[in-house]
C-alpha cells in the first residue's frame, strides 16, 4: 500500500506497521488510521503518520529511552492501562513536540502516552491525570 505524506512524499507502508485509534487521537477524533514509520535507521524517533491526511504526522519516541523508570510511580489502577485486553504488554510511545527552528527546545508528552496492543494493533492515547508527569517535559532533561 502506498500513501502520500507531506514530510516524506509518497511512501510504501508495511501493513504490519498500521495502527488503529478507535477514538482517534486527542484533538483529532476523526483521524483513526495511522502507520508507524521509522525516522532513520538507528534513530530513537519514529513518525505516527495519518494514512488519510498527508499533513498529519507526529514525532514519537520510546519513553523508557528518556526515563527508564517511566510509569514506575503510577498506581496499580493506572498501571493496568498498559496491559492489553488479552493481558500482554503493550507498546508505549510518547509524542515529541519540536518548536519550528528550535530543536533544542523539544519536549515530550509524558502525561499522554500512546498505547498500542501489539496483537490487535489497536491504539489509544491515555491521560495520566493523577501522575506528576508533564505534557511538556524537556527532551534533553533527565
Amino acid at each position: 500500500m502506498y500513501i502520500e505524506t507531506t514530510r516524506l512524499g509518497e511512501i510504501e507502508i508495511d501493513e504490519s506497521r498500521k495502527v488503529f485509534f478507535p477514538q482517534g487521537l486527542l484533538g483529532f477524533p476523526e483521524h483513526k488510521d495511522f502507520v508507524i514509520i521509522d525516522h532513520k535507521p538507528g534513530s530513537p524517533f519514529c513518525w505516527l503518520q495519518s494514512i488519510t491526511d498527508p499533513e498529519l504526522a507526529f514525532v514519537m519516541t520510546n519513553p523508557f529511552l528518556l526515563k527508564n523508570n517511566y510509569l514506575q510511580d503510577l498506581s496499580n489502577e493506572e498501571k493496568s492501562i498498559f496491559k492489553s485486553d488479552n493481558g500482554t504488554e503493550t507498546i508505549i510511545f510518547v509524542i515529541v513536540s519540536i518548536p519550528p527552528g528550535k530543536a533544542g527546545e523539544a519536549t515530550v508528552n509524558f502525561m499522554g502516552p500512546i498505547v498500542i496492543d501489539p496483537k490487535s494493533r489497536d491504539a489509544r492515547q491515555v491521560i495520566l491525570a493523577n501522575s506528576s508527569y508533564s505534557h511538556h517535559h524537556p527532551l534533553s532533561a533527565p
